[in-house]
């Protein structure tokens, strides 16, 4: 058996990016299957964006540049952090990453290590367990409750840190719930993240993603935490540009830094082509944002009554942001469906897949295995049959 390095050999694969996968292996098998799984937009990239990245070919800028960003894509990050978010972050605080998920998993690697404890609130993106692994420190669920919304309790938060307790990851709008924290919530979490002296990292994938009036950014409701807090964001949900790979972080200098030089060693640059265009993505027109934002939240709408319509399901909010649902389904676990044992949010994903062929994700390494997450990036006719197949297929469940 070949020796690996023990955190890769423990480290599970992406079980969003597998539910994806297993459904083009079944399409590209002819099979007729509609997924709800992948967590892209299925917009297409702007046109303003691609026409900027060729423009950049033809001019050239096909080089190395400096491993953390180009001068020029930092300076659009900093305006696009003081417009969206009112934080202000001069270009040397600023990092750019070949994804939102390089930037984070740098961060990370950067500010933790081992012996700390990172406080992840569940439901919480799959990844960040992996990335608070592979820095050697120990992530440390802390389940939110669905009555609650799905947002951290101040008081949970507080008795859950320890004298280990170093750092909190925060996702806002939340993938895989859609929750939004509102301004009151963030206030009172932030008097707790600095009485404990928490690293504060900020997921803010999502955040031009919302529905309803957006709530300030952490770092804005007290500024206090920027001094103790990194902002990652990704241009892959705002602007289509999940296969472009442009991402970035921003937050005191030292720790940038520190990130900048981590990526100068493990990859170097994001493309150069890619930052081009992410010039563009940030500084150009904003209309084919809110038109994107607008076809999702026609969707939700529909989403969140389909799903409340199908039997077993329990949605008790609409989510406020992101383009994800994620049902309760624990009254179809612990039955079994044609010799198949439904335990948990996984089995009943794989079910769902196998049996209504319609890919979703079970809830299991979102930290919510009495769950599974829908994404509706998907056009309303293919959501409509994918929510008929999967009504037909729990009514005959519970029978």
């Amino acid at each position: 058996m070949i020796r690996l390095n023990r955190r890769v050999a423990s480290l599970k694969a992406s079980s969003t990016m597998a539910a994806e996968m297993r459904a083009r292996e079944l399409k590209a098998a002819g099979q007729d299957v509609i997924s709800l799984a992948a967590g892209e937009p299925d917009f297409d990239t702007p046109q303003r964006i691609k026409h900027a990245a060729l423009q950049a070919l033809e001019r050239g800028q096909t080089k190395y540049t400096p491993s953390s960003g180009t001068v020029e894509l930092k300076e659009a990050i900093r305006l696009k952090l003081a417009r969206s978010a009112g934080l202000d972050y001069p270009v040397a605080q600023i990092m750019a990453s070949a994804g939102g998920k390089q930037a984070a998993c740098n961060v990370i690697a950067t500010l933790f290590d081992e012996g700390d404890e990172v406080i992840l609130p569940t439901p919480i993106w799959v990844s960040f367990a992996a990335m608070v692994q592979l820095s050697g420190a120990e992530p440390k669920a802390l389940p939110t409750e669905q009555s609650d919304g799905f947002l951290l309790d101040p008081q949970a938060l507080g008795r859950a840190i320890t004298a280990r307790t170093r750092g909190i990851v925060i996702n806002s709008p939340c993938n895989p719930t859609g929750a939004v924290y509102p301004a009151k919530r963030l206030a009172a979490l932030a008097r707790v993240f600095l009485e404990a002296e928490l690293w504060v990292v900020c997921d803010d994938a999502y955040a031009d993603i919302v529905y309803d009036l957006p709530e300030p950014h952490l770092f804005a409701v007290e500024p206090r935490l920027a001094q103790r807090g990194v902002v990652v964001n990704t241009f892959s949900k705002s602007y289509a540009m999940t296969g472009w790979r442009l991402g970035f972080a921003a937050g005191p200098r030292e720790v940038i830094a520190a990130a900048a030089r981590l990526q100068g060693q493990n990859s170097g640059n994001p493309c150069s082509i890619t930052q081009a265009a992410g010039i563009e993505a940030l500084t150009g027109p904003q209309d084919d944002v809110a038109a994107m934002v607008a076809e999702f939240r026609r969707r939700r709408d529909l989403v969140a009554r389909r799903v409340r319509e199908l039997p077993g399901f329990r949605l008790p909010e609409v989510p406020a942001g992101a383009f994800y649902v994620f049902p309760e389904v624990s009254q179809l676990l612990g039955r079994t469906f044609r010799g198949t044992k439904i335990s948990d949010g996984d089995a009943l994903a794989g079910l769902i897949l196998e049996e209504a062929r319609v890919a979703v994700v079970g809830g299991n390494d979102f930290g919510a295995a009495n769950h599974i997450r829908l994404s509706y990036a998907a056009p309303l006719s293919e959501l409509e049959e994918a929510f008929d197949r999967i009504g037909r297929l729990t009514a005959q469940i519970l029978g």
